[in-house]
């Protein structure tokens, strides 16, 4: 007796020959084969894919047609029909929201003490959730994904079943569409075992994972906070004329225009000892240079030394690029309308308050404690740092301020004798190689198990800061760099570096889990049998046809011969994802192009 023959349906299909259908996992729709006879019309596009055999049967609901063509085999002409599952809706949709901000001192911005902030704390569950209402999805289950760690997200209308798979992905999970028609998140590698009823074949299988010797998590740039010393710096002339000539930044001590007397002497704020006018004109514009930057820039002097950094002698720095842009705020922190924020850059040191007194602030600089600190009698600041207007310039490592600042070298004369200020800027920077200028992170690593010379496998979490903050010893920080070594010491650093190292072990232990996966085998048995997806059955593969039905399972494996491995997949949708944000980019850019063409165009007018 010969055996049922094995069906299948979809809506407007009259005669089907033979039909098969691979399940996966992952976003991106499987796609069922059908082979028909041929028809005067086929009008569905969308409907119920269903296979049949005696009395068993599995369903797939809001399939639709992708593609079809004529084809032939020993029978004469047939056509091929190919037919995705729902998942091709998770095309479309948007997800907009910024999720898990963390800030530099390594907490999260989760609208503590029930004040204004925004809460952005979400657990992985929690996004998951969100990015499956934004898919549409009401049945879903999210219980199985890690949620230990805390990743941050920023979302701008971004596809969110796209955003469901990069989470999983890093939690070391997959997105099952199960034979309910549910989505449930899985773990990979765990799972069911295989059925055991009616096998035809029951084989093991190779399909190892490409296992690397060891996983390192690489976090976001380093911060160091650093008391950087400043030196006197002013604009000059730089050689050439006309269009050629420009401004350039010396020492004052190295100004063309410096008095012949020096700077103690200097008039100011208005420098009319600078100009060789024979009625004291700035005819050569030295004076107009003097009076917007001599005693009011002062640049980042070097070497100095980086407390933490320890990729040269003494983890000194030789070259400003090796720190440049600095920050505009240091790496501690304060509690400020309802929030955690860094301290802003402050700039202390020995130099002359002005107004009536003629003694410094201080007779030596010496390191400072918090700013700001308690104000002086009279309402009157007497601390060492400097609270009036300044501005940084991060790409140059200048501060700019609003008026001169210098010090009093005899402040018990009766008079104020000028000398440049002994000024420190307090802010934190990233370090850079002094070869290859890339970037101090910090790498948290850790062996496999593997033993095949590979090269590390490295997981950039950016979001995790390794941070530096000093202890100075007081002794030996009154004198400014000189000869090629920054003289301070320094007694501790303080860093966050068991946190950061923690939150890094996370996500090597997820890593790994894809590579403890048992001994991959496949079977196939003879019907149609509902077997679900998980962490560990990676395929089903539903065949049909006149000799029968038979169902194959791939577990802890993807044959090659059903269907594209999840890689692979993977691979594909990042493909298109790029593709698609290249097509917006010359989008906007032909729209700006337009926008300037009119414009120029009403200008003309």
């Amino acid at each position: 007796m010969s055996p049922p023959q094995g069906l299948a349906y979809f809506p407007g299909i009259d005669h089907l020959l033979s039909a098969s259908i691979t399940l996966g996992h992952g976003i991106s729709p499987s796609s069922a084969r059908m082979q028909i006879a041929p028809q005067a019309s086929f009008t569905a596009e969308a409907g119920t894919l269903k296979f049949e055999y005696d009395g068993a049967a599995v369903e797939f609901p809001d399939c639709k047609v992708d593609r079809s063509g004529l084809a032939r085999n020993e029978r004469g002409e047939i056509i091929e029909l190919s037919i995705l599952d729902r998942r091709w809706k998770w095309r479309f949709g948007q997800i907009s929201g910024k999720y898990n901000v963390w800030r530099d001192d390594s907490t999260i911005q989760a609208g503590e003490g029930g004040g204004p902030l925004a809460d952005t704390e979400r657990t992985p569950q929690e996004l998951a959730a969100l990015y499956l209402d934004a898919m549409g999805e009401e049945a879903y289950d999210v219980s199985e994904l890690p949620n230990e760690t805390r990743p941050p997200v920023d979302h701008d209308h971004d596809n969110p079943a796209e955003a469901l798979a990069d989470l999983c992905e890093s939690q070391s999970c997959r997105v099952v569409l199960r034979l309910d028609n549910t989505v449930r998140i899985v773990r990979v590698g765990v799972g069911a075992d295989l059925p055991q009823e009616f096998l035809l074949e029951n084989s093991a299988a190779v399909n190892l994972p490409e296992k690397p010797d060891r996983i390192a998590v690489v976090c976001g740039p380093s911060f160091f906070e650093v008391d950087f010393p400043l030196e006197a710096v002013g604009l000059d002339v730089a050689a050439g004329s006309g269009d050629s000539q420009s401004d350039t930044i010396k020492p004052i001590d190295e100004l063309s225009y410096k008095p012949a007397g020096g700077w103690s002497i200097a008039d100011l704020p208005y420098f009319n000892n600078v100009g060789t006018g024979a009625g004291g004109e700035d005819v050569t514009g030295l004076r107009t240079l003097a009076v917007k930057s001599v005693f009011r820039y002062y640049r980042i002097m070097r070497p100095v030394n980086i407390p933490g950094f320890d990729a040269s002698s003494e983890g000194q720095i030789t070259r400003l690029e090796q720190i440049l842009p600095v920050f505009e705020e240091q790496v501690r922190v304060a509690t400020e309308n309802f929030d955690r924020a860094p301290l802003a850059a402050a700039v202390f040191g020995v130099w002359y308050p002005g107004l009536d007194e003629l003694g410094n602030t201080q007779t030596s600089l010496t390191p400072q404690g918090d700013f700001p600190p308690p104000g002086g009698p009279g309402g009157v600041s007497i601390s060492p740092f400097y609270s009036r207007g300044f501005t940084i310039d991060a790409a140059r490592g200048l501060v700019i301020f609003n008026e001169p600042v210098y010090q009093n070298s005899t402040p018990d004369a009766a008079a104020v004798t000028i000398a440049p200020a002994q000024l420190v800027l307090r802010t934190k920077c990233h370090v850079r190689d002094a070869e290859t200028l890339a970037t101090k992170r910090h790498v948290r690593g850790r062996s496999t198990g593997g033993n095949l010379g590979t090269p590390t496998r490295y997981i950039k979490r950016d979001e995790i800061v390794l941070t530096h903050v000093p202890t100075y010893d007081a002794a030996s920080y009154g004198s400014f760099p000189a000869g090629g070594v920054d003289p301070r010491a320094v007694t501790a650093v303080a860093t966050n570096l068991d946190e950061v190292d923690e939150r890094c072990d996370r996500y090597i232990d997820l890593a790994l889990e894809e590579y403890e996966q048992p001994l991959p085998r496949q079977v196939m048995a003879i019907g149609i049998r509902p077997i679900e997806l998980d962490g560990a059955i990676g395929q089903v593969s539903y065949q049909v046809g006149p000799s029968g039905a038979t169902t194959a399972v791939a577990r802890n494996s993807e044959p090659s011969n059903l269907a594209l491995a999840y890689g692979e997949r993977r691979a594909s949708e990042s493909a298109r994802r790029s593709a698609e944000e290249a097509r917006k980019s010359r989008t906007s850019a032909a729209i700006r192009q337009i926008r300037r063409a009119v414009a120029a165009g009403r200008r003309a007018r």
